[in-house]
């Protein structure tokens, strides 16, 4: 499901827009709510009825799953989580920074996302700790710009929008180049990525020179997705 997006209104660095493709639409700005299949306090159903048009998911998650690996290749994660919105799966990068390693690579998640048909798929990118030095934050760049294309590559994008995370960490001209290089090689949906460390230690002047920085490289009709960005206070410090 390639997804197309539509800016409707806009007001300086604020804008309203509108995520659609094959009978789904999303209005943005959105929060996407966590769903973690063995936790579900309050189900994807549920929250459709509550209105809420998007949800993420973790395919690393599902892939390791002995309960829901099976039933989300056989019937898809629409089917499996009861929910017919728009839905998101992250590649295992969460786990990456949390555990440092994963027991799956870039080719292996992208063609897992494809096959239990995720709307958005995103490639295994590293998600380097802000306060990393500058010399580690390049060489992480370059392998998550290096999964980027190999899964631009690989995957059918007929039936999955492919997000493109913009990593490098707190330096604002490699998190720009990153946007500027996405944005050219044809990139509409792109995550800034690695940024949780900054939220959870409220640290929102770096975290608004992360995301303005990126902005600056992206193209103006990129829709943007703020990784792990959960409390609604986020919207008004993203405008």
């Amino acid at each position: 499901m390639t997804l197309s997006f539509e800016i409707l209104e806009k007001d300086i660095a604020g804008r309203i827009g509108k995520l659609s493709g094959q009978g789904k639409s999303v209005k943005t700005p959105t929060l996407l709510p966590v769903i973690n299949p063995h936790l579900n306090l309050i189900t994807p159903r549920e929250m459709q009825e509550m209105g809420v048009e998007a949800v993420i998911t973790n395919a690393y998650i599902f892939s390791r799953s002995e309960e829901f690996r099976e039933r989300a290749l056989t019937e898809g994660l629409a089917k499996t989580l009861d929910f017919d919105g728009v839905i998101m799966t992250d590649s295992g990068s969460f786990q990456l920074s949390v555990y440092g390693e994963v027991e799956i690579t870039n080719a292996q998640t992208i063609a897992f996302q494809q096959a239990i048909k995720s709307d958005i798929i995103v490639p295994l990118d590293i998600p380097t700790h802000p306060d990393t030095p500058r010399e580690k934050v390049e060489k992480d760049l370059a392998i998550t710009m290096d999964r980027i294309m190999e899964a631009k590559a690989i995957a059918d994008h007929e039936h999955h929008t492919l997000a493109a995370p913009v990593q490098g960490g707190l330096n604002p001209d490699l998190r720009e180049q990153t946007g500027r290089i996405l944005s050219q090689a044809g990139f509409r949906f792109c995550p800034i990525g690695a940024v949780v460390p900054l939220m959870e230690a409220y640290r929102y002047a770096e975290l608004v020179h992360v995301v303005m920085a990126a902005k600056r490289g992206l193209s103006p009709a990129v829709c943007v997705h703020l990784f792990g960005a959960g409390h609604p206070s986020m919207f008004a410090l993203a405008v």
